[in-house]
């Protein structure tokens, strides 16, 4: 069981520090202030959120997507108050735009085409992004905030969007988008009590149908073992131990050799942006797995 170095683990933070965003930093340093502060920046007048948090789209107005992202922050600090009514103003936002023919989200507007941005979220004649093709993204996701902060929803009848959830999940049969699984993976996060022994079974059978245990094929992008179980007391999925474990050992050696995670993809397009958004994406994915291996007791005390 290979073990992070305390000098490396040093290197690594540093370069969080000197060269992430105020975001990723904040989480690093576990400054619960800082990380309100960080968010504050990247929330609209309507209580959405957008100006590039989502790295790959720098789109300045609000997107449902980059919503989904704040909340993941937000969620778990909603014992302040300050961020308890950043909270309430994504509601009343994600209430506005809710598509009531699609029973649910489109991932971004179309305005993000005027924007930099990477070629899959590009918004199609069909109003569709490439993501939209999946619709449990981000909108199994969002609806699970809705049953969380019930008395901020005033206008959707967010049990019966559950229940409407709930049966889409049940009746896919292969399982194209891991992006959508992450999305059910965080409603039953919030939500275990709706975790039952059916939904349960489905998402161990989507999990095995798209997890990715080939260590040759880490470095790209791929939905690893860790992505579906980023700490011992998360939800059971089905992954396998062995797995997990080879999993970290991946990157430890990433961290030792590369003091860094680069991501493995690009935009093919809007070249001069690329390299910010690359740097940012840097940052999120370097502290991401440096949080794995502190979850996993990885790092040398």
């Amino acid at each position: 069981m290979k073990q992070l170095s305390r000098g490396t683990y040093q290197v690594v933070k540093q370069s969080i520090e000197k060269e992430a965003r105020t975001l990723e930093v904040a989480h690093l340093n576990k400054d619960d202030q800082a990380i309100i502060d960080a968010l504050k920046q990247y929330q609209n007048d309507d209580g959405g959120f957008g100006h590039g948090l989502e790295s790959d789209i720098r789109l300045p107005h609000s997107s449902a997507i980059a919503t989904s992202v704040a909340l993941q922050h937000l969620a778990p600090l909603d014992r302040h108050k300050e961020v308890e009514e950043m909270i309430q103003r994504a509601i009343t936002y994600l209430e506005q735009t809710f598509d009531h023919e699609r029973q649910g989200w489109f991932a971004v507007p179309k305005e993000v085409n005027e924007y930099p941005h990477a070629f899959w979220w590009s918004v199609h004649e069909n109003g569709k992004s490439w993501i939209d093709d999946n619709w449990g993204n981000p909108s199994a996701e969002l609806i699970g905030y809705l049953l969380k902060y019930p008395s901020f929803t005033d206008q959707l009848d967010f049990h019966r969007l559950v229940d409407q959830s709930l049966q889409h999940f049940m009746a896919l049969e292969t399982f194209e988008s891991e992006h959508e699984l992450y999305c059910y993976q965080r409603f039953f996060t919030m939500h275990p009590s709706y975790y039952s022994d059916s939904l349960q079974t489905q998402m161990k059978k989507a999990v095995q149908q798209v997890v990715v245990t080939d260590e040759e094929e880490w470095s790209n992008y791929v939905p690893f073992p860790l992505k579906f179980k980023p700490s011992p007391g998360e939800l059971e999925v089905g992954v396998k131990e062995g797995d997990i474990d080879a999993n970290l050992d991946y990157f430890v050696d990433v961290l030792e050799n590369e003091k860094q995670v680069t991501p493995p993809w690009s935009w093919n397009r809007d070249e001069d942006v690329w390299p910010v958004a690359k740097q940012e994406w840097q940052g999120v994915l370097t502290l991401e797995v440096l949080t794995y291996l502190q979850n996993y007791e990885r790092i040398e005390s």
